[in-house]
């Protein structure tokens, strides 16, 4: 089960520090007793097995004991990211039946709360911290205080590494958030095969500015829990050579980033100018990430090993990688798959294609999820019997190595975010001014790509785009408020007669 993974290494490394945050530590004995007594109060407050917990807190020690007290509770844990408002948070937390949630005081516990009266499963909340009013009578809220008085519970009987260990939610083609459901032995997979491809021990400390709710970020708190690594947490990329002193100050061995991370270190900080001795390796996936800024951050980290990697939050995280030493000769490869993992091409008609002929890349392999949560048809969308369906057009080349040339679906990559052209489409169809709405995305040199609108008006009518950018901010989280609302005269359309977002990608005007 993946709560083993930190009960084993408290035995083994009690007094080491597993997460580090500015001037203080929590030791892996501290946060497993911790997580132990999150376990016994969401037991106590009727949390039972295969129960759904929303997580709703920032990267830190308590979201650490919060995790891995929901898992030991025999609970399936619900990771949101903090910025969510409260109609996201209610729409996740409803789609999944959560009957508990574990939330951090401040902006996070506001949105919980306006979003507790549409959810009807919940009967639970946690707060990290102190505050505890403003929920209805009907329930049970418990505190940092209820957590500290009480004793921890015996190991639950009759586990299954089948059992489900996450809902992680991503946007799915119809823009409503489709909740991939990962099992114990899908991420344990994952996470073993990410040790060993990058020979990951107990002497490696990781800094970590991605989000524990992203997939990415999960999977740097799983593989260094289970080598008995340690965590650096570092808030933000909104100071990058904040960062770089985070590396340089806890000696760190490793860093992982999206594009963007690495886009804005190599352009906003001095990275060129400073060495890090004890950094081994940087990773990268999230997105393609431009070949001239693999180029630089080669160049910037000289004898780092630069890792690139491609993966889906459907994959528990990872599906390839492209080992240093052939970044020479395969610039712009996602590599080869990660051990216990196969990728192959098909083609349209499931046959598998030759070497450099273009099909959809499909996995298979003990990380891939189980489907979505509730979701049948749009598991069955993207799970048969020969795998995982990515939605992303590949080739293999004659090495073995797999390239990312197009898109299947229209999800647009923003930094760490994925976006459904059709939720934001929804949003700007709700002002009465808007006939009709198309969302794509547009290359950005720091976050990947970012959101461009284009909408057509009804008769008699002039939208605005300052104030439908207005109403996205109100109803969308920042990532996905479109950089640019164009207001066309009529929308380019292909020979069936559907909005052709592929002129629109490539920027054609169609009056």
């Amino acid at each position: 089960m993946l709560h083993h993974l930190l009960a084993a290494a408290a035995q083994r490394r009690a007094d080491v520090p597993l997460v580090l945050e500015g001037e203080t530590h929590a030791t892996y004995g501290e946060l497993d007793a911790q997580s132990d007594r999150v376990a016994a109060v969401l037991a106590a407050s009727g949390v039972h097995r295969g129960d759904r917990v929303g997580l709703v807190l920032p990267n830190s020690a308590r979201y650490v004991a919060a995790y891995f007290g929901v898992l030991k509770a025999g609970a399936v844990a619900v990771p949101l990211h903090t910025g969510q408002v409260a109609r996201s948070l209610a729409a996740a937390l409803s789609d999944c039946g959560a009957v508990g949630l574990v939330v951090a005081e401040g902006a996070p516990l506001a949105a919980a709360r306006a979003a507790v009266p549409e959810i009807g499963s919940l009967r639970t909340v946690l707060v990290s911290g102190r505050e505890a009013g403003g929920f209805p009578a009907s329930i049970q809220v418990r505190t940092d205080a209820d957590v500290a008085g009480t004793a921890a519970r015996g190991t639950l009987p009759g586990e299954s590494d089948l059992d489900p260990a996450l809902v992680v939610y991503t946007s799915g083609s119809t823009g409503r958030p489709r909740g991939a459901v990962l099992t114990h032995r899908n991420v344990l997979a994952n996470t073993r095969s990410i040790v060993h491809y990058l020979e990951l021990t107990e002497q490696d400390r990781v800094v970590v500015v991605l989000p524990f709710p992203y997939v990415y970020g999960a999977s740097l708190l799983h593989t260094h829990v289970a080598a008995g690594g340690s965590l650096v947490l570092h808030g933000s990329t909104v100071f990058p050579n904040a960062i770089l002193d985070a590396i340089d100050r806890s000696q760190a061995t490793g860093f992982a980033g999206v594009p963007s991370t690495y886009a804005i270190l190599l352009h906003r900080s001095d990275l060129a100018a400073r060495r890090f001795p004890s950094l081994r390796y940087v990773t990268q996936a999230g997105g393609p990430m431009p070949p001239a800024h693999v180029r630089r951050l080669v160049e910037a980290l000289p004898g780092t090993r630069v890792i690139v990697m491609y993966g889906a939050t459907e994959a528990s995280a990872r599906l390839t990688w492209l080992p240093p030493e052939r970044l020479g000769d395969k610039l712009g490869s996602i590599g080869i798959p990660i051990p216990d993992v196969e990728l192959r091409v098909l083609r349209d008609d499931g046959s598998e294609a030759g070497p450099d002929e273009v099909g959809e890349l499909v996995a298979r392999g003990p990380n891939i999820m189980a489907g979505y949560w509730g979701d049948p048809e749009g598991t069955a969308e993207v799970l048969d019997g020969e795998g995982f369906h990515t939605g992303d057009l590949g080739r293999r080349d004659a090495d073995g190595f797999f390239w990312v040339v197009g898109r299947k679906r229209e999800m647009i990559k923003s930094g760490a975010h994925r976006i459904s052209p059709r939720e934001v489409e929804d949003v700007l169809l709700l002002d009465p001014a808007v006939e009709e709405a198309a969302v794509v995305g547009r290359p950005d040199e720091v976050l990947g790509e970012v959101v461009i609108a284009h909408v057509t008006a009804r008769p008699g009518q002039v939208p605005s785009p300052e104030a439908l950018k207005l109403l996205c901010q109100e109803r969308l989280v920042a990532a996905k408020v479109p950089a640019e609302i164009h207001v066309r005269d009529a929308m380019p359309r292909n020979a069936a007669g559907k909005v052709d977002k592929l002129v629109l990608r490539q920027g054609v005007s169609v009056r």
